[in-house]
């Protein structure tokens, strides 16, 4: 399902090696490496990364659309645009422009956005699909209280985010995404834009119909979003595409490993080159 992932044995440790040193494979989830391919976007075109940092999605939706077109990646926080120009730099994506401001300050009626075909919505959530990871439930100041004040607040930012990249004029593709198990985050906030989406001509499409965890059945078209589970797949994810009315697929990705390994060999005619790893868990050796 997605291009250039190479997966590897349990322990597997691999952030020293000079091939992530220097830019050439990143490590990331396998649910996050599927959200630069869920958008589609093409070479040439004009996308919007709209919560950026720390940019693995940037990079590869660079190296998806092979370092042509332009990628706007906007970041708020101060310190997360320095890790996000760190991350554009190491990668060589020369296509990528950061931007340090607000997404919901980009004004879908400037000129400097009228082109912008795609848009990736990343935005803050709760993280709770990589809770295990973090342990966040263990901290003195966790209260179910206060995480639900949270939930809401949170969701209210998402719900106003993905309303914002709908409106931008010429978007034919938006991918909406969370690290979040919860409900409220995820099949709430699509639920409460479909009227709106539907308005500007989106409709909710299906991605990689191979795999089998889909959206809880809160809503008519619910099967098209993704769900990946905490506990079977090590990570929790959430994933939805819409796609406006009359706009043809992109062409499918295909390439098999041994392009992979000669494309890692021309590293050094190639800039843009950045290539994807699964975390190293065994339990996606054996899918």
């Amino acid at each position: 399902m997605v291009p250039d992932l190479l997966i590897f044995p349990p322990r597997t440790d691999l952030h020293d090696h000079p091939l992530v040193k220097s830019g050439s494979v990143f490590l990331q989830g396998k649910a996050s490496s599927m959200v630069a391919v869920a958008l589609g976007s093409k070479p040439r075109w004009e996308v919007i990364d709209a919560c950026a940092a720390p940019g693995n999605k940037t990079v590869h939706l660079a190296a998806l659309m092979k370092g042509n077109g332009k990628i706007i990646a906007c970041e708020l926080n101060k310190e997360r645009v320095k890790r996000l120009k760190d991350t554009v730099k190491l990668a060589g994506a020369t296509n990528v422009k950061v931007k340090h401001g607000d997404f919901l300050n980009m004004s879908p009626e400037d000129p400097a956005y009228s082109k912008v075909q795609a848009i990736l919505l990343d935005p803050s959530c709760s993280g709770s699909g990589t809770a295990v990871d973090r342990l966040d439930h263990l901290l003195p100041s966790y209260t179910a209280d206060s995480d639900v004040n949270r939930l809401e607040k949170l969701a209210a930012f998402q719900k106003k985010a993905l309303e914002h990249a709908l409106s931008f004029p010429a978007v034919e593709r938006i991918v909406y995404s969370t690290c979040s198990i919860n409900q409220v985050e995820n099949e709430d906030v699509v639920k409460s834009v479909l009227p709106l989406a539907s308005s500007y001509g989106f409709e909710l499409t299906t991605i990689f119909p191979q795999w089998p965890r889909r959206g809880h059945p809160t809503f008519d078209g619910s099967q098209h979003v993704l769900r990946t589970n905490l506990i079977e797949d090590k990570e929790g994810f959430f994933i939805a595409l819409f796609v406006k009315k009359g706009v043809s697929p992109p062409a499918k990705h295909t390439r098999d490993v041994g392009n992979t390994l000669r494309a890692l060999q021309r590293r050094k005619k190639r800039k843009m080159n950045s290539f994807f790893l699964l975390r190293t868990l065994g339990l996606f050796l054996q899918s």
